[in-house]
């Protein structure tokens, strides 16, 4: 007797079946909270342009629209807001609670971000806009569990991301040396 699965006049089974072998693909890239705060930093916020950049990625794939993820992450300050309405959108239509103030998270994330240009050595301020970023990814991963959607492991670190964060805290203490040691040691 042929197996169900092989059988071509089978019904075939629904995408949406939340059972333990359909896996689903996540709507939103989201990681662990700890995870994204410690990759942005380490990384001098390069991994908030991946969040993003990932996130536009999967909304362009379920939307069909013409969307250019590489551009919307590479100017995230100027398109983080229309991440964080996609995010507030689907929690509403998937009924998950959420309280994401995303305008204010929005300008907040881009005022962060901008405070790099301050003089030194205010500049390090600006790498904690990933703060404002928490929220949103922290509402994506309740709406990733509720559609019961397994994710590639972005919420552990792997050999990629500790070389990342290996090379950003090398350059991030190189500046921290040259910041505060005495001008007159280079002289």
């Amino acid at each position: 007797m042929q197996d169900k699965e092989a059988n071509p006049y089978a019904p075939p089974k629904s995408t949406l079946e939340l059972d333990s072998q359909v896996r689903i693909e996540p709507l939103f890239f989201c990681t662990s909270k700890s995870k994204l705060i410690l990759m942005s930093i380490c990384t001098l916020g390069i991994y908030d342009l991946y969040w993003v950049y990932k996130n536009y990625v999967l909304i362009k794939k379920r939307t069909g629209s013409d969307i250019m993820p590489f551009w919307r992450a590479f100017f995230a300050p100027l398109w983080v807001y229309g991440c964080f309405h996609n995010i507030k959108l689907t929690a509403n239509e998937l009924n998950v609670p959420e309280k994401l103030p995303i305008g204010f998270l929005a300008i907040a994330y881009f005022l962060t971000w901008v405070l790099w240009k301050l003089p030194d050595p205010l500049w390090f301020i600006s790498m904690f806009a990933c703060l404002f970023l928490v929220p949103a990814n922290q509402v994506a991963l309740a709406i990733n569990k509720r559609q019961n959607a397994v994710s590639a492991n972005s919420e552990k670190l792997t050999a990629w991301n500790w070389l990342a964060m290996f090379i950003g805290c090398l350059i991030l203490s190189l500046a921290v040396f040259v910041e505060f040691i005495p001008k007159s040691f280079f002289e």
